[in-house]
């Protein structure tokens, strides 16, 4: 099973978007028999909001599963898009830090419970909540591969260097030398001179860590959003929805090896 994150410890980088274009624009890529599931971990709840039309999501939820309350397959639901399920989050989310906080193996309960998954679905895309908190940890103990939409200004990027100290963290203290920062994706991208000094200053310090693909700013993913459907599955011959299907051809050609164990190890990326 695949499991991709997108992280950024800074709102506003498109984070839910690009998770939400992923989902949707796989669902169309990948083989009929395969599965993916969404994995909302972010107490706004943005990405359960869209897939599960509107509505608020009952228990079992994810802070149920991460409190050992219910079983992860109960309370993963179908969705509209074939192929695609979701494990929604709550707004009961937020209170996982707190409640956690003296329970035995609270930074792999996710890692755990997306275990039992691991025959049901090819790729997991997880959502992960834009701060540095017991969940975020979780979604890093979780995964293998993290996307990193940065929005192009100078605070998204500054907090490159923390987001990279916290998976070399990880890493070590969890045990997980698998985990790796594959991209950083520009989201929300205008033509000014700004932009693409910057966009130039990111190529020339990452180099191909910076994905080719840079998503342009449009008012097309917010009309999206307020119908609660994707940017693909509403406006899909739009600019934003012809870069994410570009971002999905980058992601599946660098897809994991799928002998992980016959393989070299990887080259760690430093985003600092």
């Amino acid at each position: 099973m695949r499991s991709i994150a997108c992280l950024n410890f800074k709102g506003g980088s498109s984070k839910t978007t690009t998770a939400l274009a992923l989902a949707a624009a796989l669902t169309h890529r990948l083989p009929k028999h395969q599965r993916i599931l969404a994995v909302d971990c972010d107490p706004q709840c943005n990405l359960s909001a869209v897939l599960m039309d509107g509505k608020h999501a009952e228990a079992p939820t994810l802070t149920d599963v991460l409190l050992e309350e219910a079983n992860i397959a109960h309370a993963v639901r179908p969705t509209r898009l074939k192929g695609l399920d979701v494990l929604p989050a709550c707004e009961r989310l937020a209170d996982c830090t707190m409640l956690l906080a003296d329970e035995m193996g609270k930074e792999r309960r996710l890692r755990m419970a997306l275990r039992e998954l691991s025959d049901a679905y090819t790729t997991v895309i997880v959502d992960a909540s834009p701060a540095l908190t017991l969940l975020s940890v979780n979604v890093l103990g979780a995964v293998d591969e993290v996307i990193v939409p940065l929005d192009p200004g100078v605070f998204s990027i500054s907090g490159l260097g923390r987001l990279q100290e916290t998976v070399d963290r990880v890493r070590h203290y969890l045990e997980h030398p698998d985990l790796t920062i594959v991209g950083l994706l520009l989201t929300r991208f205008a033509n000014t001179k700004a932009s693409r000094d910057l966009q130039a200053q990111l190529r020339e310090v990452h180099g191909s860590l910076v994905f080719r693909t840079v998503i342009p700013a449009s008012v097309r993913v917010e009309e999206a959003h307020s119908r609660n459907l994707s940017i693909i599955e509403w406006a899909p011959q739009s600019s934003v929805a012809k870069a994410y299907d570009e971002l999905v051809t980058e992601v599946l050609r660098h897809g994991k090896p799928k002998n992980r164990h016959a393989r070299k190890r990887r080259p760690r990326h430093d985003a600092a």
